[in-house]
């Protein structure tokens, strides 16, 4: 029975394997590709590649396409880390506005918002703005992982914000299967552009236990986003939280799957 049901789960990832091959080669034969996205953010290259696989733009917790979750790097930037995914603290309930209010510095441009803009991790301190210290701690025991705030000397100030294992455990439920796209990036008439020209097919997610290993040992670090509307938008000057995330080097990311496919 189990192996009746492990040759049919093979199976399948198989042939989802050829429809996202054959979907990519399809969008690469296009070349260059006109950003759908109205500005030059990170986003763009994503949001272009997915229109064309017709996936709309969304943020639910379910894979992109037929169980697989597809990110898009732009290729002159492949060393910057991946998203993996978004998630808000567990506690407190507006943990993302707690940490702008009690850890947060005012704007260089608009003053009276406070920013929040970090990239932590567990394995050592990080030095923020110059006037406290802030680090990730996993905590077995009660299964949670605090974001802990401390002065310059490492005393602890502040060990309030958290995530359950539970939530991260839900909000990694996208990774099962990851379909990772390098993008080339080029002006055209005065418009972004995006070309597609490889990607890694990454099966079957190793699960809960293996993320907070990686995030133990600095190689899963968490990004604060919590900055303000720019110039020219429709919101400038009030307060924008661009989602914090967790993310990992691509040159890890294989810690987390069964597998790869290269395309």
């Amino acid at each position: 029975m189990n192996e009746n049901n492990s040759a049919d789960q093979f199976a399948r990832l198989q042939t989802l394997i050829k429809k996202i091959q054959s979907e990519f080669l399809r969008i690469k034969a296009l070349g260059y590709l006109q950003n759908v996205k109205h500005d030059s953010n990170d986003g763009g290259a994503g949001n272009t590649f997915e229109s064309h696989l017709g996936v709309q733009e969304n943020n639910k917790k379910d894979p992109d396409f037929d169980g697989f979750e597809v990110k898009t790097k732009k290729y002159l930037k492949s060393k910057t880390p991946i998203s993996l995914f978004t998630l808000k603290p567990t506690f407190p309930a507006d943990g993302d506005n707690y940490m702008r209010q009690h850890w947060g510095v005012p704007d260089s441009r608009y003053k009276d918002v406070l920013c929040f803009r970090t990239t932590l991790r567990a394995n050592r301190w990080s030095v923020v703005y110059k006037t406290f210290k802030c680090k990730i701690e996993v905590d077995r025991a009660n299964e949670r992982v605090y974001l802990v705030k401390a002065d310059l000397q490492e005393n602890i100030l502040d060990r309030i914000v958290y995530w359950s294992f539970d939530d991260i455990k839900l909000g990694a439920k996208k990774l099962e299967n990851l379909f990772l796209v390098d993008a080339l990036v080029a002006e055209i008439d005065g418009k972004q552009n995006f070309h597609y020209v490889n990607a890694t097919a990454f099966i079957e997610y190793l699960g809960n236990v293996d993320f907070i290993e990686l995030l133990e040992q600095g190689l899963i670090s968490y990004d604060n986003r919590l900055g303000v509307h720019g110039p020219g938008t429709p919101l400038e000057g009030r307060p924008h939280n661009h989602g914090g995330g967790f993310r990992i080097s691509k040159k890890h990311i294989d810690k987390l799957y069964r597998a790869r496919v290269d395309i």
